[in-house]
This record gives structure tokens, sequence and C-alpha cells, in this order.
């Protein structure tokens, strides 16, 4: 089986449902499973512009608040009630989802501390790196 094959195989296991996939040709025989690993979460220090915000409900930016920021394109959704402003949140926790091409992807944050603001809704679509929460670190 050349490499051609292959390729076209993960292809097709990523747009369909199935989570696995096993062919065997003569002897040769190759199985491919979709990962279910949380994709890797983007974070950016905000650093005050100085400019007044556009939107009057705001919180006002603190140089050491931190987002998160959305791994790929999607729609977000919140797990369990977790992004919302005043919730504690710990390094690793996840706090969200992104729904894409029927997949969830987990979203976590990569530092402790409390949700200041919910940049995006719930059943919102996000763009890749678009911020989705802003939190003040322990």
């Amino acid at each position: 089986m050349d490499v051609g094959k292959i390729e076209e195989l993960i292809k097709v296991l990523e747009g369909s449902r199935t989570e696995e996939i096993a062919v065997r040709k003569g002897d040769f025989t190759i199985q491919i499973k979709k990962g279910h690993k949380p994709a890797p979460v983007q974070t950016a220090h905000v650093k005050p512009t100085g400019k007044s915000s556009p939107r009057a409900d705001v919180t006002p930016v603190e140089p050491d608040d931190e987002l998160i920021l959305a791994p790929m394109v999607g729609i977000f959704h919140v797990v369990d009630g977790i992004a919302r402003v005043g919730a504690n949140v710990n390094k690793g926790q996840v706090v969200g989802t992104i729904e894409s091409m029927k997949l969830l992807n987990d979203v976590v944050s990569n530092v402790s501390g409390t949700i200041k603001e919910v940049l995006v809704e719930e059943g919102t679509p996000v763009e890749y790196g678009q911020p989705l929460c802003r939190i003040e670190p322990d």
C-alpha cells in the first residue's frame, strides 16, 4: 500500500463519524484511529492600549490578565457553566469546547485564576486565535 492510499484513508476517516478504520491487503494491515487529545490552547498577555473600549460593559483591562484563545475554528460551547464571570479556574481545567467537523475539542485554561470576562457567547462561531475569556491569574 502506498503513502497516497494511506493519506486518502486518513482523509476519509477525518470526514466521517467513524473513530477508527482498519484495512488489510494480503499480509499488510493498517489501523488508523482518531486522536482525542485536547488541542493546545494559546494564551496572550493583555496590554492596555490606553484607548477606551467601544463596549460599555467591558471590564477594565489589567496588565497581568491572560486571555484564553481559540485553538481552532468552530462553534464555542461552554462546559458545565465554567466559562462565566467570577468563576475560578485551575490550570489545565476545561472551560469550554469548540465543535469542529462534528467533533468536540476541549478548550483548557493554562493559568489558574478568576474569569473576569467571557468574550464569546454559547454557540457562537469562533476563529483561530480569537479571545474567548479573560482571566485574572492567582
